[in-house]
This record gives structure tokens, sequence and C-alpha cells, in this order.
């Protein structure tokens, strides 16, 4: 039977928590991404965004004090039975 010091699995211990640190702050870093989406004058074709990926839309289409968020699907480009391969999603969001 194998069995490890209290040392060894103080080091595994904080090797672990140094590892959720970075998962952390990668993952904060890439839900802060979209805050600083790009602002365009027209709509994007449905293929040129990447599945999550975000642009703002300037294009007066929205009330005043807002501006069009256009968000790239995520549904698989191979189309099922009833499902658009690629499609887009939109919102009027306040603007900053």
């Amino acid at each position: 039977m194998l069995t490890r010091s209290p040392k060894i699995v103080s080091m595994m211990n904080f090797r672990l928590a140094k590892l959720l640190v970075v998962i952390a702050v990668g993952a904060g870093v890439f839900y802060v991404a979209p805050i600083d989406a790009q602002i365009l004058k027209k709509e994007p074709d449905a293929n040129q965004l990447s599945c999550g990926q975000k642009v703002l839309v300037e294009n007066n289409t929205c009330p005043a004090g807002q501006i069009l968020e256009v968000t790239g699907s995520c549904l698989d480009t191979k189309p099922a039975i009833g499902m658009v391969p690629r499609g887009l999603q939109f919102n009027c969001i306040k603007r900053n």
C-alpha cells in the first residue's frame, strides 16, 4: 500500500489550488471579453461570427439610448431536420 507524506499531500493541494485560480481568472477574462465588443455600421453575415462572438451594430434599428447586439449562433454547421445551420441572435441593449 502506497502512503504519501503530509508534505507531499500539502504540496499537491497547493498546486491544485493554483490551477483552480488560473482557471477562474481565465474564465473571468472570457466572460468579460464581450463587453468590449466591436461596433459595426451594418450587420455581419451569419457565417462571419463564431459561436458566442458578439458585435454591436449601430444601424438605428433600436430605440434611443440603445444599440443592437448581434451574437453568433452555436448551432452545428450540419443541418438537422428543422434546424437552421447557422444564425444570429439580435438584442437591443443599453448603451454604456
